[in-house]
């Protein structure tokens, strides 16, 4: 792959690489859209569980004491 290649353009020619699997323009264009949207989740996520602190807690079954 080119360097110079952008960040959709390599999505795109990912997607291209699948055989028998012919998209329209438009749904090229969807799919991109969302994987970055993905990914950006992804990221964001990340950081959030990084700065949070998870509390944890063990449950017991219903109607049992431990």
């Amino acid at each position: 792959m080119n360097r110079a290649m952008n960040y959709r353009d390599k999505i795109a020619h990912r997607l291209a690489l699948l055989e028998g699997v012919s998209l329209s323009p438009a749904e090229l264009e969807a799919v991109v859209s969302e994987i970055e949207d993905f990914d950006r989740i992804l990221a964001e996520l990340e950081e959030f569980s990084q700065d949070s602190a998870w509390i944890s807690l063990q449950a017991q079954p219903a109607g049992k004491k431990a």
